[in-house]
């Protein structure tokens, strides 16, 4: 690399030098998601249902400001997902690249009789009322159903110290294109319950968010 490095922001960054000034955003695994321009805002979606639209001013092809702190755009992604929070441009575009998942968990395990239940032995019980969400984060345009069941099944799982791993009976809300579909974690695969949307009362999860850093780590 013949560029030669500029401190920016306390970084010392790389500006691409053919002038694009595009702000990438990815997930924590470094799956690619949306990008946008120079000085547009996003939008953060928190747990307990809070939002904030947020200033971003690019950097470097992987360091950004967001809101007067300064990120690597995987530092940022990896804080989202201990969040438990989503992340879109403040002006979505029409077709989107990527989408959110969100888990929901039946809340008084003791209570309910069909907990980790199948769905044919569980669905005239069945009552989205019963739910919480405990999570949400981003999902990439291809990532499947199974991966997701995978990822918070693993002993790196988010919010591992916060929930339980991934289990039957659980809901999977996937929202992709706009469209938001409901997935019943059954025995085997998945079971659509598109009863999830029509019957679920309001709700306000009160779990705890992950406090922002006041400095980018080094």
């Amino acid at each position: 690399m013949n560029q030669e490095p500029v401190l920016i922001k306390g970084v010392v960054a790389f500006p691409n030098p053919n002038g694009n000034r595009e702000i990438r955003f990815i997930d924590a695994f470094y799956h690619d998601l949306f990008k946008i321009p120079d000085h547009s805002n996003i939008v953060i979606s928190y747990l307990d249902g809070g939002k904030r639209c947020v200033p971003c001013e690019y950097i470097d092809d992987t360091h950004v400001d967001i809101d007067g702190t300064a990120f690597h755009i995987c530092q940022f992604a990896e804080l989202m997902m201990r969040n438990g929070a989503t992340y879109e441009p403040e002006h979505p575009p029409a077709e989107p690249t990527y989408g959110t998942y969100e888990i929901y968990q039946i809340k008084e395990v003791g209570r309910v009789d069909y907990c980790f239940m199948g769905y044919e032995r569980a669905k005239k019980q069945f009552d989205p009322n019963d739910y919480r969400r405990e999570y949400a984060y981003m999902l990439p345009k291809d990532m499947t159903l199974e991966e997701v069941f995978s990822r918070h099944n693993a002993d790196t799982r988010p919010f591992s110290m916060r929930m339980r791993s991934m289990s039957v009976s659980d809901v999977l809300v996937i929202n992709r294109d706009g469209k938001k579909t409901a997935y019943y974690v059954d025995s085997f695969g998945f079971q659509e319950v598109k009863q999830f949307f029509k019957q679920k009362a309001p709700q306000k999860n009160t779990r705890p968010i992950a406090k922002k850093r006041t400095e980018p780590e080094r």
